[in-house]
Parts: C-alpha cells; sequence; structure tokens
C-alpha cells in the first residue's frame, strides 16, 4: 500500500521525489516484512518506525486487537492495530499480554504537518464493519493534518491502479489467481499475528487458563487499558475537523 499512496501522491502533485514513510512493525516474525523490506530498498524510501506512546486491548464484533496509540504532533495520537488470530496448534504464537500489550513505549518529535494515509472509504474493519471517510483532507487546529489520496479507491481500483503502473504487488499475501483476495494463511501477513488473549479479554472469566504456563491465572482485563471499538479512526468522525468537503 505504500508505494500505492506514494505514486498516487506523486502522480497527483507532479513531484518525482517520493514522501518519508512511517512503516510501523513488530519486531516478531521479521519474514511478513520480506515484501515491505523489499520495496522499500528497491524504491529508495526513506523509512521511519517509533514505539506507541500507549497501548490498549480493543475488542469488537467478538475480535480482539492490540491498539497502539501513535504520537502525531504533540497532542495528537494516530491508533494503528495489531491485529491477533488464534494460535494454531504446531505454530508458534505471542502472548497477547506481554509481547503485545507490554511492548515497549515511548515518545516522538513528530516533525510533519501533513499526513498521507492510506484509508479507503470502502474499507470495512473487523472490529466496527465498514469505516467510511467524510472528507479528502481532515483540516486540524494545532494538529497535523490527514490526507486521504485513496478515499474514492475500491479494493479494485487499488489493484487495477497497480497493475497499471507497474507497482509492486504482495502475492504472497494477497492471491492474483483468487482476485486478490487475502490469503487465509496469515505467515507472510504483516497485520496480523498468532497470539493468545485468553487473560486480556474483556468479557472473559474471572480465572482463565494460560496455555503459556499452564496455570490457572486471573484475567488482566479489569486492570489494563481498554478502548472502545467506537473510538478507533477518530479522523472517519466529521466533528474532528475544521473543514468538511463542502468548506463548512
Amino acid at each position: 500500500m505504500m508505494s500505492i499512496v506514494d505514486d498516487v501522491v506523486s502522480n497527483g502533485y507532479g513531484s518525482a521525489k517520493s514522501l518519508p514513510v512511517l512503516f510501523h512493525r513488530e519486531p516478531f516474525s521479521p519474514q511478513k516484512y520480506d515484501f515491505a523490506n523489499k520495496v522499500i530498498s528497491d524504491r529508495g524510501y526513506v523509512v521511519y518506525d517509533y514505539a506507541p506512546i500507549s497501548t490498549s486491548v480493543c475488542k469488537g464484533n467478538g475480535h480482539i486487537e492490540i491498539m497502539n496509540s501513535y504520537q502525531i504532533g504533540a497532542n495528537d495520537v494516530l491508533d494503528l492495530p495489531t491485529g491477533i488470530k488464534p494460535p494454531i496448534d504446531g505454530r508458534r504464537y505471542l502472548c497477547g499480554f506481554f509481547d503485545l500489550y507490554c511492548k515497549p513505549l515511548g515518545s516522538f518529535g513528530f516533525p510533519w504537518d501533513l499526513v498521507f494515509v492510506g484509508h479507503k472509504s470502502s474499507d470495512v474493519d473487523p472490529l466496527l464493519g465498514p469505516v467510511p471517510l467524510s472528507v479528502d483532507v481532515a483540516t486540524h487546529v494545532g494538529v497535523p493534518n490527514y490526507s486521504f489520496p485513496l478515499r474514492h479507491f475500491t479494493d479494485a481500483d487499488v489493484w487495477e491502479y497497480a497493475e497499471q503502473h507497474g507497482l509492486p504487488i504482495h502475492d504472497t499475501r494477497y492471491d492474483p489467481a483468487n482476485g486478490y483476495r487475502e490469503r487465509d494463511d496469515i505467515s507472510m501477513n504483516p497485520d496480523y499475528h498468532l497470539a493468545c488473549t485468553a487473560c486480556i479479554d474483556p468479557d472473559g472469566p474471572v480465572s482463565v487458563h494460560c496455555p503459556k504456563t499452564k496455570l490457572e491465572i486471573l484475567n488482566r482485563s479489569p486492570r489494563i487499558r481498554i478502548m472502545g471499538a467506537d473510538r478507533r479512526y477518530s479522523y472517519c468522525s466529521r466533528r474532528t475537523y475544521a473543514l468538511d468537503e463542502n468548506g463548512g
């Protein structure tokens, strides 16, 4: 997606210079980032990664994710999820609490005043369902602005654009022979990790079995940060904008 956003923005503004890229990753399963690393190397991107300022557990539609709140400017955060799939017998899996929720945290001196986000109005979130955008550019006061160059794209538009412009396609994650549907095997999918979430499930029992320690332990959810699913993608809400698409 980073190369598509960069190409759309570069063509739209007539710029031959690529934008700096914010690319956040987990330290686990490095093979998941093979495709991204090759794109970064081949296209010579300048890439920044930094720790979130906080984490929380978010649950919706029966799914649990770890929400990573990344500092964007001095007074704002951008919430990006680490998706979780349940453990599979015989496969290595993470502890949702220690590995994902308790990751190292930190602040970041964010130097930019505009962020291009690859969110499409056609996107469907596994926790929230459809998450349409209200504007092309979200203009804020005192914090960086957000631009959504792919707002009016569908998934089919994305793949057609990539093919027409000769952009790299992550075919170990998306299956070209099956309409670019996401493969069931998440081994090469950087958006998802196999992890146990038994002790961080806000709807779970008071005590749960920990498959890592083989012990019965207390559910930690009453003592950790929980983010309501409706708080995700705050930039989708018109009330967060200083300007809407009609200039109002």
